[in-house]
């Protein structure tokens, strides 16, 4: 059982390496024996679909992964950051704001100008699309949350995302499959390993596809428009299983992948037949293949050379070739029994840790005729011919740093906090934040806002990835609060604010001190006053005006109490001096 165990093992590391050998060939474009893709190891199930041979083999990639210790750190930091903090859903038109109907009123003359009226809305139309508007965003995000909340079948959005951004980073694709309800809207997703799946040829024809345009803040319209499809076909330990394109209208085969008229077509060919889901693809962008090709491709040589080096120091337990200690017996001549010795000791009796300290005992034979045993004993070290730590640990490294800066990731997002302070640590994270995760968190904003909520008809809310809290809570804190104190900001655009540092919604306060600085409303309460628009504050200006003007007067009177106790200081001062000079000490 054992023995059958180990010749599986070793089966399966050499089809491993002989998957590493043939993307190694490729990346160096040697004419190492090597069949095509289509007849690699793990391709046999996509022969005859018809499927483009990806540059890599994604399964050989994925493998790779599980064996680089450079690529998970920043695959991990990938997912962590861009992924894992969740989403939140932003309001296209807040309809709690004060210019809320002039944005309504806006997006009103768009929608007209879109059908050809010229005519401007009036005001009761503005006021009562606005309260229309404003029932219908918050249905919308009631659907939206029950959405989320229940389109994954095994995990949450965010394990969903944070799964796929691993397979987009390792092998440059990632898939969802799109499930639809019977009203034909998208109700779920299933994630799709990306080793399993190929793309077919886009089709000759152009396929008219509709779809929904926003056409303004608050409107979307169907549209249609000639589209070039693909299809993709699934092999994972089974028959081949296609799929079609995200919006593909037409019937397509699961089996097959042929396109029919009708379904009841379909089914009429083949009864256990039916239509084919559709796909949604994520790429990492690659110039030369309709594949995505991953970021760290350029690295792989890296990659490979630290894997072997890790196994070249492995080996060094197990097949070490220089004993610690060496006995010599000199005055003679070596005995014949001590070669075979010698090589009995270093082929079975040197190598794995249970023999790291064995001594090699050698034998010696005074010369014949002497009469006198002249043979003396001695220890010799050899620790100095051993290897004292890793090798290539220099190497290795440059590979780690290549790795990560073809993620552009700095040190200590990838766990190693070397030579680095507050002051780095800080300007690090925001560098990453910056130039690296914000722009990869606001595609897939955009492309989840496009396809996604344009497609369930959402059209109040924009889809919105949420960030790391990369800032300091105290310092933030406290520039609110002093923005706020000196009327710059109001209070309920700092509540907005805390709310942006803090990834969470506040509670919306419709009170109208919220709206205005608070300097204002301290002022309004000192004299008695509820509301500076009412009419007991009369015109705000008038109040500004007061308010300025009592400033004034403190001021005066803080300059005036400062003289005073300077002249008090001073008299104090001669009058000690005059004391002294009448009665010296």
């Amino acid at each position: 059982m054992a023995c059958e165990e180990e010749a599986l093992v070793a089966e399966e590391e050499m089809v491993t390496m002989g998957r590493l050998t043939l993307v190694k060939a490729r990346i160096l474009g040697s004419d190492v024996e090597h069949a095509p893709a289509s007849h690699a190891p793990g391709e046999d199930g996509f022969v005859g679909t018809g499927a483009i041979e990806p540059p890599y083999d994604p399964r050989t990639l994925a493998e790779l992964f599980e064996h680089a210790s450079a690529l998970r750190p920043n695959v991990d930091a990938y997912a962590t950051n861009i992924d894992g903090f969740g989403h939140r859903l932003e309001p296209v038109i807040d309809f709690a704001s004060e210019d809320a109907a002039r944005k309504v009123k806006d997006a009103l003359l768009i929608e007209r100008a879109y059908r050809g009226d010229e005519t401007d809305p009036s005001d009761d139309e503005v006021s009562a699309s606005l309260a229309t508007l404003s029932r219908a965003a918050r249905a919308e995000r009631a659907r939206l949350d029950a959405f989320f909340e229940a389109c994954c079948y095994d995990v949450s959005f965010i394990g969903l995302r944070r799964r796929t951004r691993q397979d987009l980073e390792v092998t440059g694709n990632a898939y969802w499959e799109v499930l639809r309800n019977g009203a034909g809207q998208i109700a779920r997703f299933v994630f799709v390993p990306s080793y399993s799946v190929r793309l077919l040829p886009r089709d000759e024809m152009p396929v008219q596809v509709r779809e929904r345009v926003r056409t303004s803040a608050i409107g979307l319209e169907d549209a249609t428009s000639p589209r070039r499809l693909r299809r993709y076909v699934q092999v994972e330990g089974g028959p081949a299983v296609y799929f079609k394109q995200l919006g593909d209208p037409r019937v397509v085969s699961r089996k097959t992948g042929r396109v029919f008229a009708t379904r009841d077509e379909l089914l009429a060919a083949d009864p256990t037949d039916d239509v084919a889901n559709e796909m949604l693809h994520f790429i990492v962008p690659a110039p030369a293949s309709p594949y995505g090709v991953p970021r760290w491709i350029g690295a792989l040589l890296s990659v490979l050379g630290s894997r072997e080096m890790e196994e070249v120091n492995l080996s060094y337990f197990s097949n070490k070739s220089v004993p610690p200690l060496a006995i010599l017996v000199s005055g003679g001549r070596l005995a014949d029994s001590s070669v075979p010795r010698i090589e009995r000791f270093v082929d079975e009796q040197l190598k794995g840790k249970e023999n790291f300290h064995k001594l090699l005992i050698l034998e010696a034979e005074t010369g014949p005729g002497t009469g006198e045993n002249r043979a003396k004993i001695e220890l010799r070290p050899l620790t100095d011919a051993q290897q004292k730590d890793g090798l290539f640990q220099l190497y290795d490294e440059r590979n780690i740093d290549k790795v990560g800066a073809t993620f552009r990731l700095p040190r200590i997002l990838r766990g190693d906090g070397r030579e680095s302070n507050r002051a780095t640590a800080d300007a690090a994270l925001r560098f990453a934040e910056e130039q690296v995760f914000q722009p990869e968190r606001d595609e897939f904003d955009h492309g989840m806002t496009q396809l996604l909520l344009n497609e369930l008809g959402i059209r109040f809310w924009k889809f919105r990835s949420q960030a790391p809290i990369a800032r300091d809570p105290e310092r933030m804190t406290e520039m609110v609060e002093r923005l706020v104190r000196v009327g710059v900001l109001t209070p309920e655009e700092g509540r907005h604010l805390a709310g942006d540092i803090f990834n969470r919604e506040f509670r919306v306060i419709g009170d109208d001190w919220t709206k205005r600085p608070i300097t204002l409303t301290l002022a309004g309460v000192q004299n008695g006053v509820q509301d500076l628009r009412g009419p007991v504050a009369g015109d705000l200006g008038t109040e500004a005006k007061r308010l300025l003007a009592l400033r004034n007067e403190l001021a005066a009177e803080e300059e005036k109490l400062a003289k005073r106790r300077l002249d008090l200081a001073r008299r104090y001062l001669e009058e000690g001096t005059e004391v002294g000079n009448d009665n010296p000490r």
